[in-house]
């Protein structure tokens, strides 16, 4: 399964190569938001420019997503659409002001913004926050190995921005604050992959692990992190994978700020690490640049190694992509270079 093409909206810039270079100059777009915390403190955040933070929030996630798609179409003329289905990722159920009163219409609000059809029974909407870019690509390989589509689009979109999530993230106390250092910075970013079962001319990326979990004390929980979700999913896309934990140059993950995720990391490393690796395994996260974007993190960390593979700033060919959903879905997938 091979990504044939990227697209990505977000804060520090409105397509892929863009937002990544970036990303990778350390470029952030943190600001005070026209919201305040309990305290009266201004709430920090990154917001789409261009993007009126006075939309009603469904119409801020159809401009976000469309945009990144129309930019993952262009110049795709070898496809017939209609028999192409739309994966879209959204936010849980319970994340409130989440957007996923959506699920039964986005697809065809995305299609009437574009103007052209998508496959009609394979499209599908996914629910699950950060995992779900990670489970809309375990359907695209069904549906692809099946013979049922030539390519797949597994898209993501989600805003933290709207008050009532805000609120939310403040009365759990997971907000960033001046008085909550050990917060989330409330962020937002469409992206989008193309997933095709053979490359493209200019392909560099193929997948080759996905592996799934389920964390026992989530965020919201006051049980003890044990990582087990987390090393459950890893364990799964390095069998598939057929590497070791300590073969993989680069970790992306989906931490948004707060203590939790970066416990969990080294509790999965620590369990899986079995080889001394010499060569230093950095991990990289969207987080630092543009805050929490939720259902779209996963997605986005793919747009993000296929641009180092691409670009060749990544000392290596293989990356692991790790995320955890508020709810304790894990996912975690690993890309290669074919060039290598």
């Amino acid at each position: 399964m091979f990504i044939t093409a990227t697209a990505m909206v977000c804060p520090v810039g409105l397509n892929a190569v863009s937002a990544c270079a970036a990303k990778r100059a350390g470029i952030s777009a943190f600001a005070n938001l026209p919201f305040s915390d309990d305290a009266g403190e201004p709430v920090v955040g990154a917001s789409v420019p261009g993007l009126a933070l006075s939309l009603p929030r469904a119409e801020r996630l159809v401009r976000m997503l469309a945009k990144g798609m129309a930019d993952l179409l262009r110049g795709q003329t070898n496809l017939n659409w209609s028999l192409v289905p739309l994966l879209v990722c959204l936010a849980e159920p319970q994340t409130p002001g989440g957007g996923s009163d959506l699920a039964s219409r986005i697809v065809d609000k995305i299609e009437t913004v574009l103007g052209i059809r998508f496959h009609s029974e394979n499209s599908r909407v996914f629910v699950a926050g950060h995992v779900g870019g990670m489970q809309a690509l375990l359907q695209a390989r069904h549906l692809i190995e099946r013979g049922q589509a030539p390519a797949c689009v597994v898209c993501g979109v989600d805003s933290l921005i709207n008050a009532t999530t805000l609120l939310w993230l403040d009365q759990t106390y997971r907000l960033k604050t001046p008085g909550n250092r050990d917060g989330v910075v409330p962020g937002e970013a469409a992206a989008a992959l193309l997933i095709g079962a053979a490359p493209a001319p200019d392909t560099v990326m193929k997948v080759t692990g996905l592996g799934f979990g389920q964390e026992d004390a989530p965020v919201l929980s006051d049980g003890p992190l044990l990582g087990k979700g987390l090393t459950a999913a890893v364990r799964a896309a390095l069998a598939e994978a057929r590497v070791g934990l300590h073969e993989i140059d680069l970790r992306l993950s989906d931490v948004t700020g707060e203590l939790y995720g970066f416990k969990e990391l080294p509790l999965m490393e620590g369990r899986l690490m079995r080889t001394v690796r010499k060569k230093a395994q950095p991990v990289w996260h969207w987080a630092e640049a543009i805050g929490d974007t939720g259902a779209a993190a996963g997605i986005a960390q793919l747009v993000l190694a296929d641009q180092a593979f691409r670009k060749g700033y990544l000392d290596g060919e293989r990356a692991l992509c790790l995320t955890s959903s508020v709810m304790g879905g894990r996912a975690a997938t690993i890309v290669h270079d074919i060039r290598a």
